[in-house]
C-alpha cells in the first residue's frame, strides 16, 4: 500500500518499475516431502474415518451448527483433493476405491492400524502396490460477531454514528493419514494434516452479520480439499504452476519486446527467445535493454533447462547489473536442488539427454523442454 506522504518522485518510480514487468506461468515439478520405495507404482485410496459412534457425532453437529452430512461430504472432498494431487504426478498412478470404513469413535483420533490381510486384499482387488487411508477426520467451525461504530454525515452535513456488526468464521479440518506398504508390511507414513480458513462478513445486526458468512459446509469442503492436496504433495512429486515476472518493455526496442511478450503469452518460446537474443546483440551501449532481455531468457529457460536459465540470469546480473536477476539466481539454484530431489524420488532407469548432456529419470527428463523451447524431439539413450 502506498502511503499519501510518499514523495511524488518515488511514487512515479514505483509505478514505472511495476509497469515494466508482466507475469507468466511456468509449470514445474515440485519434490515430495518423502521418498517412497521404487516398487510402489500404483496407490489405492480408502476413507477409513467414518465415526463408529454416529449418534455422538450427530449430537456434536447439533451443538456446533454443522449441516447434516457435513463431515461425510467433506471426507469425500478430502479424497478428491488427494486424488487430484496424485493425478498430477509422474511418480505413480492413483485409484480412488470409493471404500468407506468405520474408524475411531468420534472421528478425531486414529484407530489401530488395519490388519495386513485386509490391506493385501484391497491392494489385490484394485491392483495397487500401496494403500493410503484417511484414518481420522475432525472439523470445527467457530462463529462470532462483534459491534463497531461508523461515523456518517446526513444531508445537512451533521455527523452521526451507526452501529454495525463484524462477523468472523474460522473453519479448521484435521485429518489423520496412513500409508501402508503390503510388500514390506511397513506403515510408511502416519501423519496428521491440520489446516484452517477464516472468513468475515458484516451487517446492520448481529444476526445479519452472521447470515452473511459463507456456508459452513462449503468452507469445510474447501479446507478438506486443500488438506487432501497437501498430503498428496507430501508423498509424491507433483506438477505445480508458479508465477514469474518478465520484462515487456525496453527503451529503444519497443517493438521487439512487445512482439516477444506476445509470443511468450502464446507459449511460442522459440520466437520470443529469438527476439530477446536480437535485442542483446543490437543493444550496444543500451545496457538496460540488454539486461532485461537476458533476464527474460532466464525466465524462458527455467522450465526446460535450469543450467541455461542460471547462465542467463548470471549474465543479466554480472554483465549488466540487473538486481532482479541477482535474486532470481537464488531461485534457480533452489529449483536445481528441487530437480535433484525429484530425480532421487523417481524409480526406474536413468537416461542420458543428448541436449543437456546429463542423466535424468525418464519422467523428469528436461521437464517441458519440448513445449517451452520447441527445439524438436529430445533424443535419449538408456544407461544402466
Amino acid at each position: 500500500m502506498i502511503r499519501k506522504h510518499l514523495p511524488k518522485v518515488a511514487l512515479l518510480l514505483f509505478i514505472g518499475l511495476a509497469s515494466c514487468t508482466r507475469n507468466t506461468t511456468l509449470r514445474v515439478l515440485q519434490p515430495a516431502q518423502m521418498t517412497l520405495p521404487e516398487h510402489i507404482t500404483t496407490v489405492a485410496i480408502v476413507d477409513r474415518s467414518k465415526p463408529s459412534n454416529g449418534w455422538s457425532n450427530f449430537l456434536e453437529g447439533l451443538f456446533t451448527g454443522e449441516e447434516i452430512g457435513q463431515d461425510r461430504r467433506s471426507r469425500q472432498t478430502a479424497v478428491d483433493g488427494l486424488t487430484n494431487a496424485l493425478t498430477r504426478t509422474p511418480r505413480f498412478q492413483v485409484k480412488s476405491t470409493g471404500i468407506e470404513m468405520t474408524g475411531s469413535k468420534a472421528g478425531a483420533r486414529m484407530p489401530p492400524a488395519l490388519d495386513w490381510a485386509e490391506v493385501d486384499k484391497i491392494c489385490r482387488d484394485y491392483n495397487s502396490n500401496a494403500l493410503v487411508t484417511i484414518e481420522s477426520f475432525d472439523s470445527d467451525n467457530a462463529r462470532s460477531a462483534r459491534p463497531y461504530t461508523e461515523t456518517k454525515k446526513d444531508k445537512e452535513g451533521k455527523k452521526y454514528t451507526v452501529t454495525r456488526y463484524q462477523s468472523q468464521q474460522r473453519t479448521s479440518v484435521r485429518i489423520g493419514w496412513r500409508l501402508y506398504d503390503p510388500k514390506t508390511k511397513i506403515i510408511l507414513d502416519e501423519y496428521v494434516t491440520d489446516d484452517y480458513l477464516e472468513r468475515s462478513g458484516n451487517g446492520t445486526t448481529e444476526r445479519a452479520a452472521l447470515s452473511n458468512l459463507p456456508s459452513q459446509l462449503d468452507v469445510t469442503r474447501d479446507v478438506a480439499y486443500n488438506v487432501g492436496i497437501e498430503y498428496g504433495a507430501r508423498i509424491a512429486p507433483i506438477y505445480v504452476n508458479v508465477s514469474r515476472a518478465y520484462y515487456h518493455k525496453a527503451k529503444g526496442f519497443k517493438d521487439h519486446m512487445k512482439k516477444a511478450a506476445g509470443h511468450l503469452a502464446d507459449r511460442d518460446i522459440e520466437k520470443a527467445t529469438a527476439l530477446w537474443k536480437k535485442v542483446i546483440a543490437l543493444s550496444g551501449d543500451n545496457r538496460k535493454a540488454a539486461r532485461r532481455a537476458a533476464f527474460n531468457m532466464a525466465v524462458a529457460s527455467v522450465s526446460g533447462n535450469l543450467d541455461l536459465a542460471l547462465e542467463w540470469a548470471t549474465k543479466s546480473w554480472n554483465d549488466y547489473g540487473n538486481k532482479k536477476a541477482r535474486n532470481y539466481i537464488n531461485i534457480i539454484k533452489a529449483r536445481q536442488n528441487d530437480a535433484r530431489k525429484v530425480d532421487s524420488q523417481m524409480p526406474g532407469k536413468k537416461v542420458w539427454c543428448l541436449v543437456c548432456l546429463k542423466l535424468h529419470t525418464p519422467q523428469t527428463l528436461v521437464v517441458g523442454l519440448k513445449d517451452y523451447l520447441r527445439i524438436g524431439d529430445i533424443k535419449i539413450r538408456e544407461v544402466p
